[in-house]
């Protein structure tokens, strides 16, 4: 396993919370809008640092998350393939790719290079609704953080199943961290 940093994500109802040690980093909420999803990320002085708004377009058959920052430049996270297991999104001529894997895993890519991993499969009386983050470099914490975020949007549960026929239609984490 390569040397990483840790960080927690605690998922509350529509909040997600990052924290170093005890410091919480960034937090972001969902919200439902007018039948739409929508989401906002604050930085640790509470600044708003992202909107994002969560679309399902029927004709492609892909999940598209609009992603605006403070000064209204527009990314869009995209899904791949129709499983919805892949996304990918580039930001400064940086791709981003985000595979969502089996045990409640997920893996981002930076140019190729795997960057971060989520794990959600610990199991801890204290910590149910914990998320671990191991991260390689903390430049990237806030993309990967925004990233989650978006892919949580209307989980209110972090304990709920996701309704998949089979785990082999989820990704394979080729190479796992944890």
């Amino acid at each position: 396993m390569p040397i990483t940093k840790q960080f927690q994500i605690q998922h509350f109802n529509n909040t997600l919370n990052l924290y170093a040690s005890e410091e919480k980093q960034y937090t972001s909420s969902w919200f439902m809008d007018f039948g739409k999803f929508g989401s906002e990320l604050f930085n640790s002085e509470k600044k708003k640092k992202y909107s994002i708004n969560k679309k399902f377009k029927f004709w492609k058959w892909k999940m598209v998350y609009t992603i605006r920052d403070r000064s209204e430049d527009v990314l869009e996270l995209i899904s791949l393939n129709n499983r919805k297991t892949i996304y990918s999104i580039e930001v400064d001529q940086v791709i981003y790719v985000v595979k969502v894997h089996y045990k409640k895993k997920l893996s981002v890519f930076k140019n190729g290079n795997k960057i971060a991993e989520f794990d959600a499969s610990i199991l801890d009386e204290n910590q149910y609704h914990t998320t671990h983050l191991y991260l390689l470099d903390v430049n990237d914490l806030e993309m990967c953080f925004l990233l989650f975020s978006c892919l949580k949007i209307g989980e209110t549960e972090q304990n709920s199943k996701i309704v998949l026929s089979s785990q082999k239609q989820l990704e394979i984490n080729e190479e796992p961290w944890v």
